[in-house]
């Protein structure tokens, strides 16, 4: 029993402190001039929907039960017409969505015949240049005895008699 009086107790601090603390907030904010007119005019304009519309029920109850009425209705048909294209568009982007989807897989299905490929001629076009580099390399090893074939600056230092030092 001491337990529930003390739950009890606490809540009660709760709650209190909780008014107390919106109403330091509210008297604070107050304070300042601005935030006091923006107040006052927004309970002003409250007061005054709420006395238009208190009086307008007073003035013709009917009338003011069908024009609420015929409100409903148009709001009501609105919000079906919102709800009608909004499935619309959601239908529409889900459509496209898979289409493009479709698109998507084959292009990356594509994409990786292309990579693939690209992989296999890079391959072999490399073992080609290995080759041929191996090749030249065995045709231009030189056995003993074997010259290098004279090139025309050569013959023409050959013909003048002159010798490079």
């Amino acid at each position: 029993m001491n337990d529930m009086s003390n739950a009890a107790n606490q809540g009660n601090k709760i709650v209190t402190g909780l008014v107390i603390g919106s109403v330091i907030g509210v008297t604070v904010s107050l304070i300042d001039p601005a935030t006091r007119k923006r107040t006052m005019q927004k309970f002003e304009n409250i007061k005054d929907g709420s006395t238009r519309i208190v009086q307008s029920y007073k003035d013709n109850p009917d009338e003011f039960k069908k024009d609420w009425k015929e409100r409903f209705h148009r709001s009501s048909d609105a919000m079906k017409a919102i709800t009608n294209d909004t499935q619309r568009l959601y239908k529409q982007i889900q459509s496209t969505v898979r289409e493009r989807s479709k698109d998507l897989k084959e292009i990356t299905e594509d994409f990786k015949q292309l990579y693939f490929q690209s992989k296999r001629q890079y391959n072999q076009i490399t073992h080609k240049i290995a080759t041929t580099k191996d090749q030249i390399i065995e045709s231009s090893e030189m056995k003993e005895g074997t010259q290098l074939p004279a090139v025309r600056e050569d013959m023409e230092v050959r013909e003048k008699g002159t010798v490079l030092q």
